[in-house]
């Protein structure tokens, strides 16, 4: 049996949102950007009661060591330039996606506006946000600079969208599915960060998606890169269609593939779900050597009043595993339902639209769940991590 335990690091009232972006460096600083806290409206939009300005993020230390849990708010550090006619920050917005790769964080997509519809090809681009800390325990200031990176070939990048999922894997940022201006998308596209080239690759399976989540990984004992896709939503109801099926593609051949993997001898196999947490995963416990990625918590069923309510959410984990050390991808899958620690002071309530994010202490995975909807149509402020035993 593989058990977890979850840990309520924090409760910050003024950052209870959904809808946002998470992202978790090498050394394990979380930093958060946008999303809302009402149905459509933008947080962090610097206007009313919102204090933070458009631009800023938020931040915080996840390493052990960090006794206070205390937030960092980061003020951008370069306004509009009005010379050139355009803002040299990002717009606020919803349903972007952020990675973080090499020293800095990238975002890209969203929507946002009085229309909520996607941004335009500038605003909606590839946005590279560098971080300055404050010194010292109890500085809590900071700032970020952010910069638009145009790829040398922008007339072929991705079509704007919003909740759409993004990771990173071999210094590219890989860019799926999401929500147009009308309808779902099921293209792939990589973006080279040091050569700023966007690369069309091969569509997944339809149907078109939005919400979904990739994992990037290598298989072990070969050098195979996969990206591992689950679920989803689509005109109204959850994906996948089977419980459990798992989308598979080979970076090497520019190739999908979709396995049944074999389920919980005891639970069966996840739920279609959405707008979820899908993140990789490692343990130096020998009895979780197989596991690859962790799936947790999302959409159950949709809200009848679309994206102004909330449905219902899932609260469970699941591992995904899997057995052998060759390059046969589409062998060796299984499902493993883990087991939570039982009291409701120390599991957090169902949701979804969050952003998921892990990172690695030690050589164990630490899950991260930060904020989201919660089924009273309420934004979560809360913060949580989730390790295995």
């Amino acid at each position: 049996m593989i058990k977890g335990r979850w840990s309520l690091l924090s409760k910050n009232a003024a950052l209870a949102r959904s809808s946002h972006c998470s992202s978790i460096s090498p050394s394990g600083l979380l930093v958060i950007y946008g999303g809302e806290l009402t149905p459509r409206i933008p947080v962090d939009a610097g206007t009313g009661n919102d204090a933070a300005p458009a631009g800023s993020l938020h931040a915080v230390n996840l390493r052990p060591d960090n006794i206070s849990w205390k937030w960092l708010l980061l003020n951008p550090s370069s306004p509009g330039d009005e010379a050139l006619d355009h803002p040299a920050i990002p717009e606020p917005r919803v349903g972007a996606t952020t990675v973080w790769h090499n020293d800095a964080v990238y975002m890209w997509g969203g929507r946002g506006g009085k229309e909520m519809t996607p941004f335009d090809t500038r605003q909606v681009g590839v946005w590279k946000a560098s971080l300055n800390l404050g010194q010292g325990s109890h500085d809590l200031s900071g700032s970020v600079r952010w910069e638009r990176v145009f790829a040398t070939n922008e007339d072929e990048a991705p079509a704007p969208r919003s909740y759409h999922t993004a990771v990173v894997h071999g210094g590219k940022i890989y860019i799926h599915a999401g929500c147009p201006e009308a309808g779902r998308l099921s293209t792939l596209h990589a973006f080279d960060v040091q050569a700023r080239v966007w690369t069309a690759l091969a569509p997944a399976p339809e149907p078109g998606r939005g919400g979904t989540c990739l994992v990037a990984t290598t298989l072990a004992g070969s050098d195979c890169a996969l990206l591992l896709r689950y679920g989803a939503w689509f005109c109204g109801h959850e994906l996948p269609t089977t419980a459990g099926t798992l989308d598979i593609y080979s970076i090497a051949e520019n190739k999908w593939y979709t396995v049944q993997p074999g389920p919980d001898p005891t639970h069966g196999s996840p739920g279609p779900r959405s707008v979820h947490g899908f993140a990789p995963f490692q343990s130096r416990n020998p009895a979780l050597a197989d596991a690859v990625a962790i799936l947790y918590h999302g959409e159950r069923d949709a809200s009848s009043l679309g994206h102004a309510g909330a449905g219902t959410f899932w609260n469970d984990v699941w591992l995904l595993m899997r057995t052998g050390r060759d390059g046969d991808i589409l062998s060796g899958w299984a499902w493993r339902k883990v087991e939570i620690a039982d009291g409701d002071e120390h599991v957090p309530e169902g949701r979804g639209w969050f952003a998921p994010a892990s990172w690695l202490a030690d050589g164990n995975t630490r899950v991260i769940l930060f904020g989201g909807l919660l089924s009273s149509n309420a934004r979560s402020d809360e913060l949580w991590e989730l390790q295995l035993e």
